[in-house]
């Protein structure tokens, strides 16, 4: 954590992630005329602090929420702890939370957040109906990166594509 007023550097750690945790991203967060206005969020490369596009920010922050409804589970099969019987879990919603096309810095669309109330998508949802209910506290926003982003990353990928070099046609042709 990096801290030089009014901005404040969070590189985000997937501690799950075996062998070795990896550093995933980093936020910028731009607490600049805070109050009057929400946090402004730019994610980062934690170590050189250059923005990222949303293509190379490796979550989307997804938040998923199950409602208990009533219903029976197949046989055999045990609700999940903290469940009761005769209750079975239903997906309520599937958000994503970052927003953006490939190329362009993403931004995350949450209320509470600069960028989602600047965006033309929601001016009927002014940052004042949130001021008041911690809806842009530090903590609390980045409780939500923390939960829906790196909690949940459990492994990393690796992509590799090998390119074959020139053709030489200087070899001998016939053995020494």
């Amino acid at each position: 954590m990096q801290y030089d007023f009014p901005q404040l550097l969070v590189a985000f750690i997937a501690p799950k992630i075996k062998p070795h945790p990896i550093a995933a991203f980093g936020v910028l967060v731009d607490m600049s005329n805070y109050d009057v206005e929400p946090p402004s969020l730019q994610f980062v490369n934690p170590f050189t602090r250059e923005p990222l596009a949303f293509k190379d920010v490796p979550t989307r922050l997804v938040r998923v929420r199950l409602e208990n409804v009533p219903g029976q589970l197949p046989p055999g099969v045990a609700p999940p702890p903290g469940v009761p019987n005769g209750v079975i879990q239903q997906l309520q919603y599937h958000d994503e939370l970052l927003q953006g096309s490939d190329e362009e810095p993403p931004f995350m669309c949450l209320q509470g957040v600069r960028e989602y109330h600047a965006n033309p998508a929601h001016t009927g949802d002014s940052w004042w109906l949130y001021r008041s209910k911690g809806a842009g506290s530090l903590l609390r926003l980045l409780d939500v990166i923390s939960r829906f982003g790196t909690e949940a990353m459990r492994e990393q990928q690796f992509h590799m594509q090998f390119v074959p070099g020139p053709i030489r046609s200087d070899y001998p042709t016939e053995p020494a």
